[in-house]
């Protein structure tokens, strides 16, 4: 039974690109049509059957994909659009748009760095058959150095914005797992640890607390975090609960050498508040999280209370 085909597939793209490749194959066979005087002769014929033969190798390559295939695919279309800017008779060719057009629609579905890569051989290509195809001596017409200048520059910006959104996606990927001011884990992330740690905690029947730590001073939560990565244990877990708070995780440990790790940390880090709370069986760690959290928003206001307890959480 075939997949569906959507356009946010790998899949979809391969299937829009052949689209795009077989527009490409009309239109160009049209052109050359009408460069020939409209009369179909043996050039034309043997023309159309390379067209032909083309977007049959394509199709195979989609319909059976192999090890490489897109590599070989965006071969083939260096290649053909090779073979029409060498006969292309007019000048300039337009068939130059066509040489980087291809390049850029398949980039899409390559790295970064690679898809730089084929639209430098790209310009490569175009520049050594434009000086081949002229006569010996001569000199490319202002025309053709515009419009290969042109598509210079789109290549040169397409590979810049690949750049561009490449760096981007590392950046929210790290971000994900990584809060960027504190260095420890990220709300979601810690949201995804919870649901394989918490049942492991269970099945070992082992005490989990949690503790929240806001510092007295926002200003003081990267060094918070920095005194705390310093002073947690391997077992710990560090995390960002929200925009001025901190929470940690540590694994079988009762509340009583919870308070122990306190007062260590309290030495080492600046002033803070901490909630703690016992993690219940069959809970969900934002739920707690967002417990500790109201727990000390309902602390007394202008009072300096370096530990508040969290009441029993009811799930």
């Amino acid at each position: 039974m075939l997949k569906p085909v959507t356009l946010t597939s790998e899949r979809g793209l391969s299937v829009l690109l052949f689209a795009a490749r077989l527009i490409f194959a009309v239109l160009a066979s049209f052109y050359f049509h009408a460069e020939s005087s409209n009369e179909f002769n043996l050039h034309t014929f043997v023309f159309v059957t390379a067209l032909v033969v083309y977007l049959l190798l394509q199709l195979t390559l989609l319909l059976r994909p192999l090890p490489g295939g897109l590599v070989l695919s965006l071969g083939l279309d260096l290649i053909t659009a090779c073979a029409l800017l060498w006969f292309d008779p007019t000048e300039p060719p337009p068939v130059i748009a066509v040489m980087f057009a291809l390049p850029m629609l398949a980039s899409v579905l390559l790295p970064p760095l690679r898809a730089i890569l084929i639209l430098g051989i790209t310009v490569i290509l175009v520049g050594t058959i434009l000086v081949l195809r002229g006569e010996p001596g001569g000199s490319l017409t202002p025309a053709t150095l515009f419009l290969s200048f042109t598509m210079l520059a789109c290549a040169a910006s397409h590979s810049l914005l690949l750049l561009r959104n490449h760096v981007i996606s590392q950046h929210n990927e790290a971000a994900l797992w990584q809060d960027p001011d504190t260095g420890l884990l990220s709300r979601p992330a810690l949201s995804h640890t919870g649901g394989w740690l918490l049942p492991l905690h269970e099945r070992l029947s082992s005490p989990l607390t949690a503790v929240l730590l806001r510092p007295q001073t926002s200003a003081d939560l990267a060094l918070l975090a920095q005194s705390v990565s310093g002073r947690l244990r391997r077992s710990d877990i560090g995390a960002r609960a929200d925009a001025d708070s901190l929470v940690i995780l540590l694994p079988d440990t009762p509340r009583a050498q919870a308070e122990i790790v306190l007062a260590a940390l309290r030495d080492i880090a600046p002033a803070f508040t901490a909630v703690m709370a016992d993690v219940p069986r069959e809970t969900s760690l934002d739920l707690v999280i967002d417990h500790l959290l109201v727990t000390l928003s309902r602390s007394p206001s202008g009072q300096d209370i370096p530990l508040l307890h969290a009441p029993a959480l009811r799930v």
